[in-house]
């Protein structure tokens, strides 16, 4: 069994890898997570959103969605 694990996407960040984590973990488009990010800044309503991804990209762990395998080494 497999668990998933909310981290933020190093190699597909934009700003801080928040979005394309939080795409990655919930299994949607990065594009859709952006957009709602931005969108979410101009509601009129106070929500503190700038904030809030402040708050993520500091909390969040950097990692990958697919790690890297080790660099085979030659006998010898």
């Amino acid at each position: 069994m497999t668990t998933k694990r909310l981290y933020r996407s190093a190699s597909e960040s934009m700003i801080g890898g928040v979005a394309a984590g939080l795409a990655d973990y919930f299994n949607i488009d990065k594009a859709v997570v952006r957009l709602l990010f931005v969108l979410a800044i101009f509601l009129p309503i106070n929500f503190p959103v700038v904030i809030t991804y402040i708050i993520l990209w500091i909390a969040m762990p950097k990692g990958e969605r697919y790690f890297k395998a080790e660099p085979h080494r030659g006998r010898g």
